[in-house]
């Protein structure tokens, strides 16, 4: 029998949390620094609430576009960590680079059978109808569709299980104040392909409307492509030579800063703010370039597993309205102190979630929980919640 918590004990950082934390087993410290070539390695899963071996075997499909830059090998490793942990096994599936890309690429996974659950980073009702079609419940995170008909489709599939996204609005809003805060007046936006994934339009939705309300700034140039950020820096550069002072990416990538030092605007004299933190992040922050940046979304894909286990263990829902998906705020770092601390805290060898804190999460090991529990937490997150739970 697994031993029950309270959920506010858990949220609230009461001294039952504290000691699920302590139970966890994961005693190696917190080892991660700021050191640039440092990656995200945690210490082997085990869920001391109860023996991972008497747990059923589920196999999960987790997708997402790269498992080699740095949120992708986040991903990886805190899902795998929780599958090792959950007795589950997990397989990792790269994304395509379009919607019928995406699609061929799913049911050929899902055709071969076996597989218990996906969780999926971003949803379209093509990619969602593959998953019907086999019967396979889906979660998406840190991504939702973008258009309004697409969005409410959705409740015509069943294995549909809703949805746990971060505050991207939020996001584009807090990256154009930066700049604006840094001096910025000239600006442009590198961005994903618009209708692709809802979290990319909105922080480009959130880039226009921050132009629109001040007069004293300029948008010089919009561009939404596919993963060619290297190609923007080098075209704006170019076009808006002594005019550009701020670019605003919609993902952080090393493309973006090895083409920002090619065009010679790595110096200070262009400001750069981006969603994702990147390995060259710390660096850029530590010489003036880099303004804003946010992260932390590896938690809000754990809480997506823990979405998915809900429903596999006892057919629990969590989001009964799956139009709307869960919201959970960034990891916001507007300096390399705030960086460090990112490091210390979120890139150490303790996930955002262990084992124990996320099965409070979940009603087959946790009497009471709701989407309340998830909504509650998501209002209490932050950096500093982390540094007391740890």
């Amino acid at each position: 029998m697994m031993k029950k918590i309270s959920r506010r004990e858990f949220l609230r950082g009461s001294a039952a949390g504290a000691a699920l934390v302590a139970m966890s087993g994961l005693t190696g410290g917190l080892t991660a620094s700021a050191d640039e070539s440092s990656e995200v390695y945690f210490a082997p899963g085990e869920l001391t609430v109860a023996d991972a071996s008497e747990l059923p075997t589920y196999k999960i499909v987790f997708s997402y576009a790269s498992f080699s830059d740095k949120l992708g090998m986040q991903f990886q490793e805190s899902i795998q960590y929780l599958c090792d942990a959950y007795n589950c096994e997990a397989s990792f599936l790269l994304s395509g680079s379009t919607t019928d890309e995406n699609v061929t690429k799913l049911e050929s996974t899902l055709a071969a059978g076996d597989i218990s659950g996906v969780i999926y980073v971003g949803a379209t009702p093509s990619v969602v109808a593959v998953a019907e079609k086999y019967q396979v419940p889906y979660v998406a995170v840190c991504g939702f569709p973008s258009l309004d008909e697409e969005i409410q489709a959705l409740p015509n599939y069943e294995y549909f299980l809703g949805g746990i996204v971060d505050d991207d609005v939020w996001a584009g809003n807090q990256a154009m104040q930066a700049l604006y805060d840094a001096g910025c007046r000239n600006v442009c936006l590198s961005g994903m392909t618009q209708g692709l994934v809802k979290s990319h339009d909105d922080r480009a939705t959130a880039y226009a409307e921050f132009i629109t309300s001040h007069d004293d700034m300029t948008s010089l140039a919009e561009s939404y492509t596919l993963a060619e950020n290297a190609t923007d820096v080098s075209t704006f550069a170019a076009s808006f030579a002594g005019i550009l002072d701020g670019i605003f990416f919609t993902a952080g990538r090393d493309s973006e800063y090895l083409s920002m030092e090619a065009e010679g605007i790595a110096d200070g004299s262009v400001k750069m703010a981006a969603v994702d933190i990147s390995s060259q992040t710390g660096t850029y922050l530590q010489n003036g370039v880099q303004v804003w940046t946010c992260g932390g979304q590896y938690g809000t894909a754990q809480l997506g597993f823990a979405i998915l286990y809900s429903y596999l263990a006892d057919g629990t829902r969590i989001i009964e309205d799956v139009t709307t998906p869960i919201t959970r705020p960034y990891l916001e770092i507007t300096s390399y102190e705030d960086y460090e601390a990112y490091c210390k805290y979120v890139e150490s060898d303790i996930p955002v979630y262990t084992a124990d804190e996320i099965a409070a999460f979940i009603p087959a090991f946790t009497e009471g929980v709701t989407i309340e529990t998830y909504e509650e937490e998501a209002e209490i997150f932050s950096l500093e919640l982390l540094a007391e739970r740890r």
